[in-house]
């Protein structure tokens, strides 16, 4: 009899398993898992009541900064600058202090704070300070593993220092050093080794992250470096092309998207964005349209279905535009200049003000679901990217992380 009774619980609680499955946790690097800013994320809620979503914890020791969050490993990692060391931190899934770690000095340049975002790959986190220290942390201590300083490779980079988060590549890591020597290098993500260095094309680093895509069956590394932007080989760093962009400060910090051979860049300052065709090898480019519909800074972009969402700089607002045509489909004011990510349906856009709006991702107008402000201490504007995973919201803001519950009831 117990026998059975045992083997009943059991298949009860088998069936209460498969109907609540477990939450899947994962952001391990900015912009996600697939550099896209799309979180694979459902059942979340579709509007909000007044005054915003429920906050679950609020951590107010981070260090000052830009970064954002990544999760993954069920650990919170970001970044902050505190008493002139670069800090890394590690909390656990409901907000207690794991461990910190320094990375060097602080960024006390322009807007001073931390700008890299933290990227977890198999048990080690990975940060690069504003002055250009990367390091690789385990994950579980803080204990550092290793350490490369882009400056020792002749590395250069531009008035705001290095904001560039890394990206990984099986067993490589792949950063910008920038400079006369080398653009881009790949180290072996377990031990700092250098892999391959790419040739220098006199070029300093600018702000942004790069992403991997793989075009007929060719993969190859989208990013920009101050005055281009560029396709590399994260075999062996060959540079495939490299496309002039020229902007403002040389400020180019917005991740490009890619589709269908088709890469989209675009810049602040009211620079145009563009399209680039690549050609079926992969090795050269050539405009395909070039249109004044968003000019994002640095609060990243969207692409869904075909179709980029985003907020301008000098072509202010937010705006749905279509990837194949450049045709702007729908502008509002919204919240205002801001970063953007995407989860089941729905933009959650993050103004330089403090300001959060629900948001719905259609191409048919928009479509506002809740709003609410972030309050914080502190006067440095809000320009730390969301990030919704695990039915949560995560905010940064100078020394602060706020997370809220976006489950849907």
């Amino acid at each position: 009899m117990r026998t059975i009774l045992k083997i009943s619980l059991l298949f009860t609680a088998l069936a209460l398993f498969s109907a609540f499955p477990a939450e899947i946790t994962s952001w391990p690097a900015f912009n996600g898992t697939n550099h896209d800013n799309i979180s694979t994320d459902k059942g979340l809620l579709k509007s909000w009541p007044e005054g915003g979503p429920k906050l679950l914890w609020k951590f107010s020791k981070c260090g000052k900064g830009y970064a954002t969050v990544s999760v993954a490993d069920n650990k919170i990692f970001t970044a902050g600058d505190a008493k002139s060391k670069t800090l890394v931190t590690a909390l656990d899934m409901n907000g207690k202090l794991l461990w910190q770690a320094e990375n060097g000095k602080a960024w006390t340049g322009a807007y001073p704070g931390a700008r890299s975002t933290p990227v977890f790959s198999e048990g080690i986190v990975y940060h690069i300070s504003g002055g250009g220290r990367l390091a690789a942390f385990d994950a579980n201590t803080g204990a550092e593993k290793w350490n490369y300083i882009f400056k020792d490779q002749g590395g250069t980079h531009g008035n705001w220092g290095y904001a560039e988060s890394v990206t990984l590549d099986g067993n490589n890591l792949i950063c910008m050093p920038g400079g006369s020597k080398v653009l881009c290098v790949a180290l072996d993500k377990k031990t700092g080794k250098q892999v391959w260095a790419g040739d220098g094309i006199g070029d300093n680093a600018s702000y942004c992250s790069g992403t991997l895509v793989t075009h007929k069956g060719k993969k190859m590394l989208l990013t920009l470096s101050a005055k281009y932007a560029l396709g590399i080989d994260p075999k062996d760093g060959k540079l495939l092309w490299k496309f002039p962009y020229p902007t403002s400060y040389d400020v180019h910090a917005t991740t490009p998207v890619y589709k269908d051979g088709l890469v989209y860049i675009t810049s602040g300052y009211g620079t145009e964005d563009k399209i680039l065709k690549l050609s079926d090898s992969g090795d050269s480019v050539k405009e395909f349209w070039s249109g004044k519909n968003i000019d994002n800074h640095h609060g990243g972009v969207v692409m869904l279905d075909g179709f980029i969402y985003g907020a301008g700089d000098k072509y202010k607002g937010w705006h749905c535009m279509e990837l194949a045509t450049g045709k702007e489909i729908w502008k509002a004011n919204g919240v205002g200049k801001g970063s953007v990510t995407y989860a089941d349906g729905m933009l959650y856009c993050y103004s330089e003000r403090g300001q959060v709006a629900l948001v719905e991702a259609s191409n048919n107008g928009y479509k506002e679901k809740g709003n609410f402000k972030v309050e914080s201490e502190g006067s440095d504007p809000y320009w730390n990217h969301p990030v919704v995973t695990g039915g949560k919201l995560y905010l940064r803001h100078e020394n602060d992380l706020f997370v809220y519950d976006v489950k849907g009831r």
